[in-house]
């Protein structure tokens, strides 16, 4: 039952590679929306903790290596990982608190304020700006998994307003 989400995220990503996925997975779909103006959030209270990566499985799966790779996250009372964007499908479980995302657009559903609590999941929109707060009394801690080439970009961090 535990391993039910790390194997959808499996699923997920042989279906991004064959093409088989909709746009908010990797497909083709629309350009990702832009700010609507205002301060841009910065990192503040965010600790990380890296995960072995591993092609694992998906060798011979596909035409093109794959890196699974990920991190533990935790946000402290008050902390947010600031305005960012995951170039590669990402996949979200919470391990414990409740993590705020706020994404700026995305398909339908995915754009505005979300709450993810303890043992819920989720994956992110390819390419949408989002950031993720902890604005509960107790740390937020988070699995985040991203399924990607070697070498590829798997995230982009706005570090001012000027972009």
């Amino acid at each position: 039952m535990r391993h039910r989400p790390i194997v959808a995220v499996i699923l997920i990503a042989v279906l991004v590679l064959v093409g088989g996925a909709p746009a908010q997975y990797g497909g083709v779909g629309p350009a990702p929306a832009q700010a609507q103006g205002g301060p841009v959030p910065l990192e503040k209270g965010v600790k990380t903790q890296g995960l072995v990566t591993s092609l694992g499985g998906f060798r011979g799966v596909t035409n093109v290596p794959i890196v699974l790779t990920g991190q533990i996250v935790t946000i402290e009372p008050g902390g947010q990982t600031g305005r960012q964007r995951h170039m590669v499908p990402s996949y979200i479980y919470v391990l414990e608190g409740t993590l705020t995302t706020k994404s700026e657009g995305g398909p339908v559903g995915v754009g505005g304020v979300q709450y993810h609590a303890n043992g819920q999941s989720y994956m992110d929109a390819v390419a949408v700006w989002h950031n993720y707060t902890n604005t509960g009394t107790v740390p937020v801690r988070y699995l985040l998994l991203l399924i990607a080439t070697p070498s590829a970009p798997t995230l982009t961090q706005k570090a001012g307003a000027d972009d």
